[in-house]
């Protein structure tokens, strides 16, 4: 007797064991695998009473059986094999993500009941809640959730699930969870307390995806459009469009809601803002803006006189001022007027920035002294281009001077201590000088400003969806958290109120609506799926040429790079075709890597 066993590898199928009696799918089993003796927990697919073909290597025996019945519902194993099929990986990898650490390295797990059946008939609905203030959206849910008896709310920040369940009535709170951040033994111990029951009522953040709740009768996605649904890690999941399927799966009622819907939830449904917003948001032109002078810094950074008055207005009444740029460093990058050269890293070849009185490496963050002369021709002519958050620090310190504190904040310069001791420093006002991650202190202190130093950078990226990266951020700094009423935006612009900009004055329907006219015609998501290849230069060759002979719309942006573009709609055919690619005889040769846009 034998058992295909599913485990945590790249390849897409399963391994074949030898087993003395049948094991029921979806238990956990121990299996040899690797050099010297080496030891896997994996998960059990099928069991079958003979192999198909003559087997031309050893098969061998399961070491131990670890379940008597399966730690998986049968949601979450059809769910598995689902999301492997959709986003091109392994079901193994995805039953990785699915539960906690101390399940895969294989922990005992008792009291497990089998999980409710699929209910016969089903009462799926879909419905939108889109109010831009997150007060009346928030009631609105609070509203749903005392109607239903079981449920998973998503959050795309833990903070924010956090203040979501400080909103909650007692009597709700006392039958749901709040799932708890990281993993270790609390992520393991909410999980088994919604497997077993004990709780009806999943609250959190990206987290909560694979929560083990049965049944479900509510699937709420607040924020729906925010990129913190989309895993940044391969295999790159959408866990927006993952949730939904599970909605479908239950038969339950699935709400998207938040400030913006994306550009998929926009097409199918058309939800109307109902608020007026015309001109809640300001701009000023940069190229008469005041350009203050930063030491051997080329071109200087544009504030307008605009951005410098409301700043001072906003600090002087005790409220708090954020700038935000999305350069990191003192300067981008280091170069030389004389000849042109520019410093890059002699490790792996990336651009080096000024960063804290040194040179750092995007890439590999090998850090070194800043240079005093050109390498290439001897010049003494060397400026940083491209100022940061750094030196538009240095700008607003000079602006406020000891009047009131300055702060900066971006990811590498974060935690839960120094935004603890920030906020108490900014109790009586100040400015906060950083990037995108900086929006989220609307939500604990009453920020009066929002400042965006160069809203053209923001949609200047070399992705399809980069209109609407810089569109959504601009309008949450708008109506995100406490004191949005006395709220201003100023959006600092070399092409003010045209383009994508109209939208900030009108609403998100005009933006969508010649968005989405423009993806349309070039076959962009939501009209098509967008796939991105990588791997080793030889697979990705091979790759390309069979998808070229098999018709796919394939592309190679860039002619010497292992990567690839797709546009297409079939995905189930996609996948038979990269099959043979995913077999673990080419573990040595490597294996691509596929990323997914669906909006």
């Amino acid at each position: 007797m034998y058992v295909d066993v599913v485990l945590p590898g790249i390849w897409w199928h399963p391994l074949t064991y030898a087993v003395s009696e049948p094991v029921e799918a979806g238990c956990r089993v121990v299996v040899p695998m690797g050099p010297r003796h080496g030891k896997r927990v994996g998960f059990v697919l099928a069991t079958k009473e003979n192999i198909e073909d003559e087997a031309d290597y050893e098969i061998k025996e399961i070491i131990k059986v670890l379940d008597q019945t399966s730690v998986l519902s049968w949601e979450l194993w059809s769910l598995s094999e689902w999301v492997s099929r959709q986003y091109l990986c392994s079901q193994g990898e995805i039953l990785k993500l699915m539960c906690p650490s101390s399940i895969t390295k294989g922990c005992e797990v008792t009291d497990i009941n089998p999980s409710p059946q699929k209910p016969a008939h089903s009462f799926y609905s879909e419905e939108c809640i889109y109010e831009i203030d997150d007060e009346e959206r928030y009631k609105r849910y609070i509203d749903t959730i005392e109607n239903v008896g079981s449920g998973l709310i998503l959050f795309p920040e833990e903070a924010v699930a956090k203040s979501f369940w400080d909103r909650l009535p007692k009597e709700i709170q006392e039958r749901a969870l709040l799932w708890p951040s990281g993993g270790g033994k609390k992520t393991f111990d909410a999980w088994l307390r919604a497997r077993r029951k004990e709780v009806s009522l999943v609250i959190g953040s990206v987290g909560v995806l694979f929560a083990p709740l049965a049944p479900i009768e509510l699937v709420l996605i607040e924020e729906e459009a925010s990129y913190s649904y989309t895993f940044v890690r391969y295999p790159y999941l959408s866990l927006r469009h993952i949730a939904a399927k599970r909605a479908q799966m239950w038969g339950s009622r699935l709400i998207f809601g938040g400030r913006i819907p994306s550009s998929r939830l926009y097409l199918l449904k058309r939800p109307q803002l109902k608020r007026n917003v015309r001109d809640q948001i300001q701009f000023a032109n940069i190229r008469t803006s005041t350009k203050p002078i930063l030491p051997r810094i080329i071109p200087e950074l544009p504030i307008s006189s605009m951005l410098l008055k409301n700043s001072l207005e906003v600090i002087n009444r005790g409220e708090v001022v954020i700038w935000i740029l999305d350069r990191k460093g003192y300067a981008g990058e280091i170069s030389c007027e004389e000849c042109g050269w520019t410093m890059t890293c002699p490790e792996c070849g990336s651009f080096c920035r000024i960063s804290q009185g040194e040179t750092m490496c995007f890439f590999c963050g090998r850090k070194s002294e800043i240079p005093t002369v050109c390498p290439s021709c001897m010049s003494r002519l060397l400026v940083g281009r491209r100022p940061g958050i750094e030196a538009l620090y240095e700008i607003a310190r000079a602006l406020v001077g000891d009047a009131a504190p300055t702060c900066k904040w971006y990811k590498e310069k974060s935690g839960k201590k120094l935004r603890a001791s920030m906020l108490k420093e900014l109790e009586h006002g100040g400015i906060i000088v950083g990037s995108r991650l900086s929006l989220s202190f609307c939500d604990d202190c009453p920020v009066g400003l929002v400042g965006w130093i160069d809203a053209d950078a923001e949609a200047r990226r070399p992705q399809y969806d980069a209109r609407f990266a810089a569109f959504s951020m601009i309008w949450e700094s708008r109506f995100r958290g406490k004191n949005t009423d006395k709220r201003k935006v100023i959006v600092q612009s070399r092409r003010p109120y045209r383009g994508w900009q109209k939208g900030l004055r009108l609403g998100w329907q005009l933006f969508w609506d010649e968005e989405l006219k423009e993806r349309y015609e070039l076959n962009f998501p939501p009209f098509n799926l967008l796939i991105e290849m990588t791997g080793p230069s030889k697979v990705i060759e091979e790759v390309f040429s069979l998808l070229d002979k098999s018709g796919f719309a394939v592309y190679k942006p860039i002619a010497d790079e292992a990567q690839l573009w797709i546009k297409t709609k079939e995905i189930k055919v996609l996948r038979e075709l990269l099959e043979p690619y995913f077999h673990i005889s080419r573990s040595k040769i490597g294996f691509p890597k596929a990323r997914i846009w669906r909006d």
